[in-house]
């Protein structure tokens, strides 16, 4: 059984009320607060304790400031990345709530006029990577190769992941990992991020050596190191 119930301090919470549960469980997440429990639990649950109370509020607070660091879609939005534009259409005629078309760097999604943007930002988040990991994987290795050249770097490897809270990394062994959500920057802050993992092939931390190296390369280093901190991912 699925019951909306309204909390003075935490808003809408979603009550499933189900058999065969082994605990209940607390969920809060982009798409509201959950909980599961059984049906004999009902009556003990409520009111809910302040501690747990506060346990909610504080991780909806969390997912608030992560929202910050994330692009949110809809239908109006217009996403230019750094090989094409993510542009949105409502089409009628289409079966799913999501068509992609991909033209002349334009990357079309079509989408039902009944869909909730607001319940559908994952979905549109794949479709999106989808073409971005395309286009990484195109471009990202050749630019690393390019710069290793121009600045006499040496590498072993290069691997396009989708990690979202790190563009880049290096290990001890000059293995470079590389974000595919790189794609969403502009082309001198890719840069920035790949002769970033390069300079790791040299110095592995981020003390005074490798500050001043990068700075032979990015004289404006503290600028663009500022700029990459305010940019968004997926």
């Amino acid at each position: 059984m699925k019951t909306t119930i309204f909390h003075s301090k935490i808003g809408e919470i979603t009550l499933y009320v189900r058999r065969g549960l082994s605990r209940t469980t607390f969920t809060v997440s982009e798409n509201g607060v959950r909980i599961s429990t059984l049906p004999q639990e009902v009556a003990t649950l409520f009111p809910l304790s302040e501690e747990r109370v506060e346990w909610i509020l504080s991780a909806k607070q969390r997912i608030e400031k992560n929202k910050k660091k994330h692009i949110v879609f809809d239908k109006n939005t217009i996403l230019k990345t750094n090989k094409f534009t993510v542009v949105f259409k409502k089409n009628n005629l289409i079966k799913t709530s999501f068509t992609a078309i991909y033209k002349d760097n334009i990357l079309e999604i079509n989408y039902l006029p009944e869909v909730d943007f607001t319940k559908k930002q994952n979905v549109i988040k794949n479709i999106i990577s989808h073409y971005l990991k395309q286009e990484a994987q195109t471009y990202l290795p050749q630019r690393l190769s390019n710069l290793a050249e121009k600045y006499g770097f040496e590498f072993q490897s290069v691997k396009i992941n989708s990690a979202k809270k790190r563009w880049g990394s290096c290990s001890a062994r000059r293995n470079i990992n590389l974000s595919l959500f790189l794609m969403l920057l502009p082309e001198e802050l890719i840069d920035f991020v790949l002769v970033h993992e390069l300079c790791h092939t040299r110095e592995m931390n981020h003390g005074k050596n490798f500050k001043m190296l990068m700075k032979s390369i990015f004289p404006n280093y503290e600028n663009l190191n500022t700029k990459l901190k305010n940019e968004r991912t997926l």
